[in-house]
């Protein structure tokens, strides 16, 4: 099922004129999970984001799916069990979206924990995760860590672990639930903000008003609970509901990433590092164009709009590879720097404890006015994160109404994109095998659209014959082509540039500013797939423009 800017007249005049059990208030992960499992109950649901879905935190992540290995240190055990069990379902019902992902973790002269500890942690790791069908752990000597990873620093190397997580494309798992969502009769609305609520007779939620941010048109929409699921910005959103809603005390953390050029850092891979600077955890990460280094892990007191990756931010990820890893040429160099991103991570605060040693426990409060709201926990634990937030939400609903409901299906239903997997061995590698059988593509196409759009591979396809150079790439040597930017237009409902390079695709992050060089064509193709105007494509352009500019790290102006 298509979900496209020309249907936007049509949800909004639902939005208009009908009665929802559920207004839900921000479209990252966690609010795009909720409005999936409880449309899937049968619940009529709308789905409003200020923004674009996952524009915030949901974008910005590591992009693991994980237990959590210093979760385990600190304690988190029912974490990183409820964590593991996570990773296992998103293994299974979007193979697509959550890959299985080796990982190497060297013992150098400034990591704390030796060999023997590592390996007792990981065995204790392997046990939460029995079952998962991801492989065990094993202690490495230096020796043979060396021949894993070449770009391990061999000095003051001792040994080390491998063993296995996931990975994902955040912003694609959060656009999955949302056509999840859409598909189960959900109207899902980006560029729409939650203005206050609307209260009837005892001061109980009957709705609230919200603003189409493209117009400035303001409306009122009914619905019997509001549910915030706004990340960092829950704070403002439960101001904006004059007190009728208990508040979680929240403790944003700035998260920093850095791409370099995958030549630069070839990795076999992925390293999590030391940082002999302070001790943290930062990984390097290896994706098919590029190698992606962090996170740090900081208080934030900032705007949360729009974060900054800073030189000093910069500066640390660069200097702890290098410390750990010896990249091809010459140490890395802040002019290595390809594209940046920073997100906050909205925390629940606790008394004493850094943000570095803060739970990622999620919480979940609800008000009998009709108000529920949901604050910190993991990209990883989202779905059953929105499983309690439904159920909560369900007691604050006439008791008719909450009866009639089914129980949740997120447990067991395949995400789109996933929906043919159900009964297939190695999903993935079926898939490319017949696209490169049946449908002429190479190994290395072939295996981009599998990992990036699943079942809908083929679709992506007979889309690309229909657009004019349709397969034909949007950047030399980068495999994202004119035809997929066509299907995502059409199917994923990117309103502008930023939507489609930055969240739908991953070309901002691995192309930087060469993306530059195709923003006229990018401006005027959107231009006709949404019948918007040569006015919105100058305009387009220069939002591009401004981001990428904004965003450049290691200029004198950067540093000052």
């Amino acid at each position: 099922m298509s979900l496209s800017v020309t249907q936007r007249p049509e949800l909004i005049q639902r939005l208009r004129t009908e009665v929802f059990d559920l207004l839900i208030v921000g479209g990252g992960i966690t609010g795009a999970g909720i409005a999936r499992d409880a449309a899937l109950r049968g619940l009529k649901v709308a789905l409003i984001e200020r923004g674009d879905f996952a524009i915030g935190t949901s974008s910005r992540s590591t992009k693991l799916i994980h237990g959590g290995l210093r979760y385990l240190e600190m304690g988190d055990v029912a974490l990183v069990f409820e964590a593991v069990r996570e990773r296992q379902r998103l293994l299974l019902l979007a193979p697509h979206l959550a890959r299985p992902q080796s990982f190497v973790l060297p013992v150098q002269q400034h990591v704390k924990h030796s060999v023997f500890k590592l390996d007792l942690g990981l065995t204790v790791y392997d046990m939460l995760a029995a079952g998962s069908g991801v492989m065990p752990h094993r202690a490495v000597r230096k020796k043979a860590l060396l021949r894993m990873e070449p770009l391990l620093q061999a000095e003051h190397l001792s040994g080390g672990v491998r063993y296995f997580d996931a990975m994902t494309d955040d912003a694609r798992l959060v656009m999955a639930n949302v056509r999840g969502a859409h598909e189960a009769g959900a109207v899902t609305l980006s560029q729409f903000e939650f203005v206050q609520p609307r209260l009837g007779k005892d001061a109980k939620v009957v709705g609230a008003d919200v603003c189409d941010r493209r117009t400035g048109e303001r409306l009122p929409v009914a619905a019997r609970v509001v549910v915030t699921a706004a990340g960092p910005w829950t704070d403002e959103v439960m101001r904006r509901c004059k007190g009728n809603s208990p508040i979680p005390a929240l403790m944003p953390s700035k998260g920093v990433h850095v791409v370099v050029p995958r030549a630069r850092l070839p990795l076999t891979h992925a390293v999590m590092m030391t940082s002999p600077i302070d001790g943290r955890v930062v990984f390097a990460l290896p994706w098919p164009e590029a190698t992606v280094i962090g996170t740090t892990d900081t208080a934030y007191t900032g705007p949360l709009d729009e974060p900054a990756c800073t030189h000093a931010d910069a500066e640390y990820l660069i200097n702890t590879t290098n410390g750990c890893l010896t990249a091809t040429e010459q140490p890395l160099q802040l002019s290595d720097i390809v594209s940046t991103w920073a997100g906050i991570r909205p925390l629940v605060a606790q008394a004493g404890h850094s943000v570095y040693k803060t739970s990622r426990e999620h919480l979940i409060v609800s008000d009998p006015h009709g108000f529920v709201a949901i604050a910190g926990g993991k990209l990883t634990t989202y779905r059953v994160m929105a499983e309690q937030t439904v159920d909560a939400a369900l007691k604050l609903l006439p008791a008719t109404r909450a009866a009639e409901c089914k129980p949740c299906e997120t447990i067991t239903l395949p995400l789109p994109g996933a929906t043919e997997f159900s009964s297939r061995v190695r999903p993935l590698e079926q898939l490319q095998i017949e696209l490169v059988r049946s449908e002429g593509q190479t190994e290395s196409y072939a295996r981009h659209l599998a990992r990036n759009y699943g079942s809908d591979a083929l679709a992506v396809l007979e889309q690309s014959r229909e657009e004019p150079q349709g397969d034909e790439p949007v950047i030399a040597d980068l495999p994202w082509t004119w035809g997929e930017l066509a299907w995502l237009t059409a199917h994923e409902v990117p309103l502008d540039l930023l939507d489609l390079t930055v969240r739908r695709t991953q070309l901002y992050y691995v192309a930087g500013e060469r993306l530059l060089e195709a923003a006229d064509a990018l401006a005027a193709r959107m231009c006709r797939w949404c019948g918007y105007s040569a006015d919105t494509a100058a305009a387009m352009v220069q939002q591009l423009r401004d981001y990428v500019a904004v965003r450049r790290v290691g200029a004198p102006e950067a540093a000052a």
